[in-house]
């Protein structure tokens, strides 16, 4: 189902227990999300017909987002929000 799987890449009931990396990338792919429409999903706006956002509420939630990351990299070391890079895949995991 839809929203298990969102909870999967986003849960804000685990969210502050996530390393700050995580947290910083999180609110990242938010304000993308929001700023490219994809976000709430349109399977969801089909059903939920009040979920969809006006422009005013995308922008809401973009400066929310964005007021996050501003504390974050105010009260955080730069290299701690960033994502570790990851290492290339062993063979025959693709």
């Amino acid at each position: 189902n839809h929203i298990e799987d969102g909870k999967r890449h986003l849960n804000f009931s685990d969210f502050t227990s996530r390393r700050i990396a995580i947290q910083n990338h999180k609110l990242e792919e938010v304000i993308d999300e929001v700023k490219e429409h994809e976000m709430p999903l349109a399977s969801y706006t089909w059903i939920h017909r009040d979920a969809v956002l006006t422009d005013a509420q995308r922008e809401l939630l973009i400066s929310w987002a964005e007021g996050i990351m501003d504390n974050l990299k105010a009260t955080y070391p730069p290299d701690s929000l960033v994502m570790p890079k990851r290492g290339p895949r062993p063979p025959g995991r693709d």
